[in-house]
């Protein structure tokens, strides 16, 4: 799975790597666009996903 900003391109690392049936935390920092994120499920299958926006960074 993939996590990158919404429009960006995706990269070729994946934000997490897990099994089908298994529930896997993890934390992800990316950049948003347009306040939005993008996430890709490269196994082809359906996920579910719970997102969450912990924070910011702003331009000095």
């Amino acid at each position: 799975m993939t996590v990158h900003g919404f429009g960006t391109p995706r990269t070729s690392a994946s934000s997490l790597n897990t099994l089908p049936g298994l529930t896997v935390p993890n934390h992800v920092m990316t950049p948003v666009a347009d306040g939005k994120v993008s996430v890709f499920n490269s196994w082809g299958g359906s996920n579910h996903v719970i997102t969450d926006l912990l924070g910011y960074f702003t331009q000095s």
